[in-house]
Formats: C-alpha cells, structure tokens, sequence
C-alpha cells in the first residue's frame, strides 16, 4: 500500500510543479494533463539530480529547482511542437503505411516516439528508486 501512495503523491506533485511552470513560462502550451504530470515529474527528477551532484545534497531539491528545470522541459517541447508545425504544410500528412484505407492506414509521427521514450527512461529510474527503496 506503501507503494501505490508513493505514488499517487508523485504523480500529484508532477502535475501541481507541471502546473506551475506553465503558469510561470508565458505562451500557448497545448499539453494535456499527462504531459504537464510527466514534464513535472522529469523536471523534479532532474533537479534531483543536480541537487545530488552540483550542491551535494542528499534531501529533496527543493520547489524552486523543480520547477525551473520543468520550465526548461515545456519550452524545448514547445519549441519542438513549433518546429514540426511549421515543417509540414497545411494538409500535407505524416509518412504512412498501409493501403489507402483509412482503416488500415498507420502513421508514424516522431514526436509520439520521442515522448515515449523520454517517459520509458523517466519511469525506469522511477521503478528503480522505488525497487531500491524497499
């Protein structure tokens, strides 16, 4: 039971640090709640990491650190999802397989292949914190 609150705190405190950089970072960010959950929870795993090694803290980073290394995370997805708008003319659709019919069709786009692996990795180490934990 342990665990399951774990995490569920996690993700709670992933989306209230994902929230608050993007209030913080002004601009359009068309992130659902589960990207905004995740970028919190990678950006706090990031400040971990530098807390750990930079400041040589063994405790939590602390709110500011968090969210200024979520906010670094929604600018590059912002900056990405801009980038491949703006790429690809108006109509114009991704690389796909398949014959014509739209049902059979599948089409591959990058950026649900990068977000999947950013989150594999996130929850790997995740897994692995909570595995050493116990």
């Amino acid at each position: 039971m342990d665990v399951i609150a774990y995490i569920f705190l996690l993700a709670v405190s992933g989306l209230l640090i994902g929230a608050l950089a993007r209030l913080l970072l002004i601009g359009p960010d068309p992130m659902s709640i589960l990207e905004t959950m995740l970028a919190g929870i990678g950006g706090s795993l990031i400040a971990g990491l530098i807390a750990y090694y930079v400041f040589d803290r063994n405790t939590g980073p602390g709110l500011l650190i968090s969210v200024i290394c979520t906010m670094g995370i929604v600018y590059a997805v912002r900056k990405y999802r801009q980038r491949t708008a703006t790429e690809r003319p108006f109509g114009e659709r991704p690389i796909g397989f398949g014959s014509s019919n739209v049902h059979t069709q599948v089409h591959f786009f990058p950026g649900c292949l990068v977000f999947s692996l950013l989150a594999s990795i996130i929850l790997t180490v995740l897994l692995n914190l909570i595995v050493r934990a116990f």
